[in-house]
């Protein structure tokens, strides 16, 4: 008897030591990257890997040549695909525990320009008019933050490898940049460079303190109407408003404001930070707010 329970035993043993693989692999991937499954716990007899994706209610589906107790997949075909591996042993078959597949996803790279009384936009074509001794800084978004470069006229600029840079002189610049999880997946703007030209009208762009501390935006942050108060006898001739990227959004002429109120409706901007250019009988002012 007590022989009979041991071989009853030993078989119910060697029938569980062949049942349920276990699976593990790289589950999140960097974009043109590869992961690897394998079975973890032992070896069987035969291999056949499946997978389907996990939003849909699609049966498993066979990969094709996935035979054998690992298997290799791709960042794009697999990405949000769940995988399990079938296998035989001593003629039975048995299932595996399933992993699912995703990728990294990130915002794109975004530039924000700093701007500053040495330097506008040329509403005409979007490039940069910089006056000769200005500079204006220039911030990538995260989570670009690891092999940074940064290029002028399509030659790196030696030790420009912070997310910041500082402008100082016409070219056209354009940045390279990964985020620290995906080192090798690099981002750039080099087909839409930014395009930095002298302004040969500096003394006319040139912001005038004075006037720019006459001028008090309310409310801010503004939700609808952006109320402009002049407490001088400036006449007001025109406005520009451009956003962190330096884009011109609006501008329009007032035909000469005197009695020192411009209202704006903000309605058409969405939710950030912008940056309001006044034009004046008294010079220029420069201004931010937000939007809500």
């Amino acid at each position: 008897m007590k022989k009979n329970l041991l071989l009853l035993f030993l078989s119910y043993s060697c029938l569980l030591l062949a049942q349920n693989p276990q699976i593990q692999g790289d589950v999140l991937l960097c974009p043109w990257t590869n992961g690897t499954a394998s079975v973890t716990n032992q070896t069987y007899d035969t291999y056949q890997w499946y997978f389907k994706y996990w939003f849909t209610s699609d049966p498993y589906t066979v990969i094709s040549g996935a035979t054998s107790e690992s298997f290799t997949y791709d960042w794009y075909t697999y990405d949000q695909a769940l995988l399990k591996v079938v296998v035989t042993s001593g003629g039975n078959t048995y299932e595996s525990n399933e992993i699912q597949i995703d990728s990294y996803a990130w915002s794109s790279l975004v530039i924000y320009n700093e701007m500053n009384s040495t330097v506008s936009v040329d509403g005409n074509n979007g490039n940069f008019l910089l006056c000769q001794g200005g500079s204006f800084n220039n911030t990538i978004n995260s989570p670009y933050d690891t092999n940074i470069q940064w290029y002028k006229d399509d030659v790196a600029i030696p030790g420009a490898n912070s997310i910041s840079y500082l402008i100082t002189e016409p070219g056209s610049y354009y940045v390279v940049a990964a985020p620290q999880f995906c080192p090798n997946s690099s981002s750039s703007n080099q087909g839409l460079p930014m395009i930095v030209e002298w302004d040969t009208n500096c003394n006319l762009n040139i912001e005038n303190p004075t006037f720019s501390n006459s001028v008090t935006l309310f409310p801010n942050p503004v939700k609808e109407t952006l109320f402009i108060t002049v407490s001088d006898n400036s006449v007001i001739h025109d406005y520009t408003i451009v956003d962190n990227l330096g884009k011109v959004l609006l501008q329009k002429t007032t035909g000469g404001i005197t009695n020192n109120t411009l209202s704006i409706n903000t309605n058409e901007l969405s939710t950030g930070f912008y940056t309001l250019i006044l034009n004046s009988s008294s010079g220029k002012a420069i201004k931010k707010f937000i939007k809500e």
